[in-house]
């Protein structure tokens, strides 16, 4: 009878291996699977398979599990699949990830939906129970590994915050804050306090703010005429007026631009070939957008 109870779930982990876990769907340069003694350079539609470690190189690379857990890899990474099994019929399985260097984000599929018990998500230092949310995870080379939880969007487009629980030998801390940030220096000390913070853009990434003309038009106008202003237009309809168009002065970079009903304006130039998510809350209104892969730099702009 035990044998039988474990059949189904050694003929799912056989399915798995043979077929493989997801795939990759999209990469800005090849990244590098270690496969028991093969290694094999990526392309779109390489399967990703159970006990695969994946390192990227000077590259970005996006995986879709097949519960449509996804998974992004900034350069320099390396990711371990320890297990994945998924039954697409039942929508339940279990999934464990492990990331050894780099920045990865990661977006619950099916099975945290079902049951965030068989996810499991580890660090050098640290381990991830994910509540159906979105967050990142970078790891240092020393172990030190900084987590951030971010907003997720449902299937009709509203946005969410979910909730991840941090933990090692040393303690655990929760995070149910949208751009929550806690840090786990080595196994011997707790995850620091959550506290909000915008993740900052490595130094050669960090983008070029701008000022609109249309913001300095009226620099002139008596400061109760714009709290008057502020108190009447206190919900903003937001709208697109730029999205990462190429800069005529600069070929290099590119334009994100947004502005709100009352003509404020956000705008960012960044450069081309970067990575880079873009994550804007204004007034309860959430939006994300996403250039090239978008796993790397991340900016966190609230209004």
């Amino acid at each position: 009878m035990a044998l039988q109870r474990h059949i189904p779930i050694l003929l799912l982990l056989l399915v798995t291996n043979l077929y493989g876990a997801g795939k990759v769907v999209r990469q800005t340069q090849p990244a590098q699977i270690q496969r028991k003694d093969v290694k094999i350079l990526t392309g779109v539609d390489t399967p990703v398979k159970m006990y695969d470690e994946i390192e990227t190189l000077n590259g970005t690379v996006n995986i879709l599990f097949e519960d449509d857990t996804k998974v992004s890899l900034s350069k320099y990474s390396k990711l371990v699949v320890d297990e994945y099994v998924y039954d697409s019929n039942k929508k339940v399985g279990r999934v464990s990830l492990k990331g050894r260097l780099g920045t990865l984000r990661y977006t619950s599929g099916k099975i945290a939906k079902n049951n965030r018990k068989n996810v499991k998500i580890t660090s050098p230092t640290a381990s991830v129970s994910v509540r159906g949310t979105d967050f990142t995870m970078t790891v240092e080379p020393t172990g030190k590994t900084t987590f951030q939880l971010l907003p997720s969007i449902d299937a009709n487009g509203n946005a969410y915050t979910g909730s991840i629980a941090v933990s090692n030998s040393s303690g655990v801390v929760v995070l149910n804050q949208a751009f929550e940030v806690t840090r786990v220096e080595n196994n011997f000390k707790p995850p620091t306090t959550p506290k909000k913070e915008a993740r900052q853009a490595p130094q050669d990434d960090k983008p070029e703010v701008k000022e609109d003309p249309r913001d300095n038009n009226n620099n002139n106008e008596p400061k109760e005429n714009k709290k008057e202003e502020s108190k009447t237009n206190s919900k903003p309809v937001i709208e697109v007026v730029e999205l990462f168009q190429t800069n005529p002065y600069d070929m290099s970079k590119v334009l994100f631009k947004k502005t709100t009903e009352q003509g404020n304006v956000t705008s960012l130039n960044i450069d081309a070939t970067s990575d880079a998510t873009i994550n804007y809350l204004n007034n309860g209104i959430f939006q994300t957008f996403s250039l090239n892969n978008g796993s790397g730099v991340i900016f966190n702009i609230e209004q």
